[in-house]
Order: structure tokens, then C-alpha cells, then sequence
């Protein structure tokens, strides 16, 4: 009896110890292979690398996690790999650009920025600082307010800020529920120097061309005295008196511009709307009675500050298109209107309106919708581009609502 028990006693024994270097052995094996994997994770220089590299062949229990582990490491060092490449790629790029670049978050935090920025504004990061708000950078508050008028409507805005022009564009960030902006600055102090230089140029070659003018003006006007009665000789004259006029129009159409143009300071005060509608439609009550035109004014604001002669000038080049290029429609409608922000000045006709593909282009200097129906009608091309300055002026903006056979209507906004 006492034996058996001594058998039982050996064998269980036996049996733990079998259990205990079993566990011990299973134990150092897991331990062997977790720590060969998390080497195999760490590993930065694995695209020559095959399975069994780094577990023994007998293991083959592992091979399946080993390749699913070497699968994903290598997908994501190659996707490191690549976004390392784009992002150096980016840098390259915005360091390259010569506008000012820079990122903010919603705080209007610094995120991202480029040597061009730094120029602009005299600026660079110090590393002991670990981050940046715009309001460190620029102390212009346009250029603030621009930034955070972007992020509440979430749309694109465009301002110009001293010698710099801004468009700040939302962008979705890396974060759900949160945006960024991007500001690009563009520095106009050459493309100005050289409008500048443009301006001065045509303003003096005006100038110098009235000397001439004047003195053929002069003979022609002496000869027309003589040849008096003579129709061979007048019918001579007559273009040469024509074109000298149309030539000295010209002349005082540019000087009048380059004027505008430059931007002196504008001397506002109170303006009658009524006054300065009929100071107006007396200035061109003639060309009306030619075309048989009429003129409704419907007046919804009384008076507003503004260039007196500035107002003039936009008004009666806007009633002188519709008469002119508003076909067969008799009746030209002059409207004054206020809203919270501005002043408007409308001015619409019933004609066949201005095609799409030259609505971009109306306001330029020299250019014509019908090139030769508008020289024959004694246009220069001119009016539409005094009017753009005169509102820019003013702070203010000027639009084209028009579509073909429908009729044209141009809104100016004066600041309030």
C-alpha cells in the first residue's frame, strides 16, 4: 500500500515537473519570438528582407504573423517614405514661390509658413518659442479681420492691404470639425511702380499732344474762315476739323483718367442725389432729344457723401452708354438706393444687352463690345474704365448685371 503510494506521488511529481520545464520552455520561446517581432517592427531596412530572416525555420508556427507583420511594416515605411517625399516636394515648392504663404488654424495659430512670409514681414520663428499666432506677425488689423471673416462664412476673400494683396481660402484640416485658412500675399510694389510709370507716361504724351492739336485746330479754323463758300475746299477741310476735335476729346478723356488714376485724396461732402441727377441729365438733355431716349429717376436716398465732380463724371458716362448702345429701347431708368453698407447708383437700359464673353473685359481701358459701331458712335473706349477708377476711389465697387436681348444695369456702391 505504501509502495503504490510512493508511485503515485512519483509520477505526479513527475508530471509537475514536466509541466513546470514545459511552461518555462513555452514561456522563454514567447518571450524569444515577442521580442524578435518587436524588432522586426522597429526595423527600418527591411525591403530586401524574407521570412525567416528573423525566426528560426522550426518556427513555423509564427510564419503567417511574421509575414503579416513584415507586410505591414513595409507598407508603412513606404508610406512614410512617400509623404516624407511630398512633403519635402511641398516644401520645396512654397519656398520657391515669391508670394507669402502661410497656414493658420481657427485660433488664427501659426501651422505652417515660407521664406517668402518671413520676408514680407521681417519675421522669423525663434526655437525656444514653440508656437506662433498671425497677430505676432502682422499688426494690421485688415489683414486679422480678412482671416476671421473667412473662417465664419468659410469662403474665399480676397483684400488689398497696403502694398499687398490677400486671398485667404478655407481648408479642411487633418482634424474633423475643424478648418484652416490659407493666406497668399502677393507684393504689387512693382506691378504699382510700374502702373505708376504707365500713368505718368500717358498723362504726359497728352499733354504734349495738346500743343500740336491746338495749332492745327487753329489753322483748320482759319481756313474754314477762308474757304467759306467754297464746298471743294470745305469738303477738304471738314475731316481735318473732324478728327483734330475727336483727337483733342481723346487727349482730355486720358488726362482725365491718368488724373483719377493716380488716386489723389478725394474732398467729399454731402451730396444732393437730386441735384446732381438733374445737373446731369441738363448736361446731356441734347444727345437724349437726338435719340429719342427718356430718363425715369426714382430717388430712395437723399443725399451722401462724396467727390462731387467724381459723382458727375460716373453718372453722366453711364447715362451716355445707355443712350447710345441701348438700340431701339426708349426708356433708360436712373435709381438711388441705400442699404446697410452703401449707397447705390443704378443705372439700366432695355437694350440688347452685353454678350457674356466681354462682361469680364467691359471695364478697360480701350475696349469696345462693337469695335466699329462704337468709333462711328465717337466712342474711345474710355468711359467704362473713369467710371471703375472713380469708384475705386471711393472705396467702393462697380458691377454689370446684362444678358443678351435682356438689357444692361450698372450698380455702383459707395461705402457709407
Amino acid at each position: 500500500m505504501i509502495q503504490q503510494l510512493i508511485w503515485v506521488l512519483s509520477i505526479v511529481l513527475i508530471a509537475i515537473a514536466a509541466y513546470l520545464l514545459s511552461y518555462i520552455q513555452f514561456r522563454r520561446m514567447i518571450a524569444q519570438q515577442t521580442k524578435q517581432m518587436i524588432a522586426l517592427m522597429k526595423a527600418e531596412d527591411i525591403d530586401n528582407m524574407k521570412i525567416g530572416d528573423i525566426y528560426s525555420q522550426a518556427d513555423s508556427a509564427f510564419s503567417d504573423l511574421e509575414r503579416a507583420a513584415l507586410y505591414l511594416r513595409k507598407k508603412y515605411l513606404r508610406l512614410r517614405r512617400q509623404s516624407q517625399e511630398e512633403r519635402t516636394g511641398y516644401e520645396t515648392v512654397f519656398s520657391g514661390l515669391k508670394e507669402g504663404i502661410v497656414t493658420v488654424d481657427q485660433n488664427l495659430r501659426i501651422i505652417s509658413f515660407n521664406e517668402s512670409f518671413m520676408s514680407f514681414f521681417n519675421w522669423a520663428p525663434i526655437k525656444e518659442q514653440s508656437s506662433y499666432f498671425l497677430h505676432d506677425v502682422i499688426r494690421d488689423p485688415q489683414v486679422i479681420s480678412t482671416f476671421k471673416k473667412s473662417f465664419e462664412k468659410n469662403e474665399i476673400l480676397k483684400n488689398e492691404v497696403d502694398v499687398f494683396q490677400l486671398f485667404v481660402t478655407p481648408l479642411p484640416s487633418r482634424n474633423e470639425n475643424e478648418l484652416w485658412c490659407l493666406g497668399v500675399f502677393y507684393n504689387l510694389s512693382e506691378i504699382r511702380k510700374t502702373e505708376k510709370i504707365r500713368i505718368d507716361f500717358v498723362a504726359n504724351a497728352s499733354h504734349e499732344m495738346r500743343t500740336p492739336l491746338t495749332v492745327i485746330k487753329g489753322y483748320s479754323e482759319l481756313l474754314k474762315e477762308k474757304f467759306s463758300g467754297r464746298p471743294d475746299e470745305m469738303a477738304l477741310l471738314e475731316p481735318i476739323l473732324q478728327s483734330t476735335d475727336q483727337m483733342s476729346d481723346l487727349m482730355d478723356e486720358l488726362l482725365n483718367l491718368s488724373k483719377v488714376e493716380m488716386g489723389r485724396s478725394l474732398v467729399k461732402t454731402r451730396l444732393s442725389t437730386n441735384a446732381v441727377t438733374e445737373d446731369v441729365l441738363r448736361e446731356v438733355e441734347n444727345l437724349l432729344q437726338l435719340r429719342e431716349k427718356k430718363v425715369e429717376v426714382d430717388f430712395q436716398v437723399a443725399e451722401f457723401a462724396a467727390a462731387e465732380e467724381a459723382v458727375r463724371q460716373i453718372l453722366r458716362n453711364l447715362l451716355i452708354n445707355a443712350i447710345k448702345y441701348s438700340g431701339d429701347a426708349s426708356e433708360i431708368k436712373v435709381t438711388w438706393l441705400k442699404t446697410p453698407t452703401h449707397v447705390q447708383m443704378r443705372v439700366k437700359d432695355n437694350g440688347p444687352g452685353i454678350p457674356k464673353e466681354h462682361q469680364d473685359r467691359i471695364f478697360e481701358r480701350f475696349y469696345r463690345v462693337d469695335k466699329g459701331r462704337t468709333r462711328d458712335q465717337g466712342g474711345f473706349g474710355l468711359g467704362l474704365a473713369l467710371v471703375k477708377h472713380h469708384m475705386l476711389n471711393h472705396g467702393g465697387t462697380v458691377k454689370l448685371i446684362s444678358e443678351s436681348g435682356a438689357g444692361s444695369e450698372f450698380i455702383c456702391e459707395f461705402p457709407v
